[in-house]
């Protein structure tokens, strides 16, 4: 059974009888684990804010995401706000998506459904994030993690983290290093495939840029070699 001080990165949630109830520790606060089993085999799992004190998210787990749990709750632990409320998420959802790192593309739009929420896909994983702080991630080998994010504390940047980190342990293994990147701001890029400012001073950002080198040519020999 474990106990109170057990670090959550050695916790095994199938060995948790029917019922029973466990504390595990992060480096970013507590977390509070349930398992269900009468009607239906699950955990609850409860995640503190930074303070100890206040109920930052609950997550629902099925047997199958077992093995996932402990790095995503300690991903949510380390996101989640110093103090939390009973109050909704004051993130926009479409920054959200926005922000998500795996997001590969976003210069389409965001994509809204009629509830408000927002959702992406990526290879092997999808997203979907609701403006009562609801989230859901599923892999295309029917993986869950869902739950909820208490709180209006949780920024667009915070919800993202927990969206990203999610994604990451669901995605397929190609999708690992997908990253946002968009085209420096003043620059653009010729036939040559070198990045070019468009003014005196604009700089652009060295994570954004994708660019290749043209080759170098040998020289033309000289005139009766």
């Amino acid at each position: 059974m474990p106990q109170a001080d057990t670090p959550l990165d050695t916790a095994d949630l199938s060995t948790l009888a029917d019922r029973q109830q466990a504390w595990f520790t992060t480096g970013h606060g507590p977390v509070f684990v349930r398992r269900y089993a009468r009607s239906s085999d699950f955990v609850r799992a409860a995640v503190h804010s930074a303070n100890g004190q206040d109920r930052a998210a609950l997550l629902t787990l099925h047997p199958d995401a077992y093995p996932l749990a402990p790095a995503w709750l300690a991903a949510i632990a380390e996101a989640a706000p110093h103090t939390a409320d009973h109050r909704h998420p004051s993130a926009a959802m479409s920054s959200v998506r926005l922000l998500a790192r795996m997001t590969p593309d976003h210069r389409n739009g965001i994509p809204r459904q009629t509830d408000g929420s927002a959702d992406w896909s990526m290879p092997g994983a999808t997203a979907r994030i609701w403006p009562d702080g609801r989230i859901e991630l599923r892999g295309t080998t029917g993986t869950e993690l869902t739950g909820r994010l208490e709180g209006s504390e949780w920024d667009h940047w915070k919800v993202a983290a927990a969206a990203d980190a999610g994604l990451r342990l669901l995605c397929a293994p190609e999708a690992l290093h997908l990253t946002s990147t968009g085209e420096p701001s003043g620059w653009h890029r010729p036939l040559t495939g070198r990045w070019t400012g468009a003014g005196p001073g604009r700089a652009g950002s060295a994570r954004a840029v994708r660019c290749t080198t043209p080759p170098r040519w040998p020289a033309a020999p000289a005139a009766g070699a």
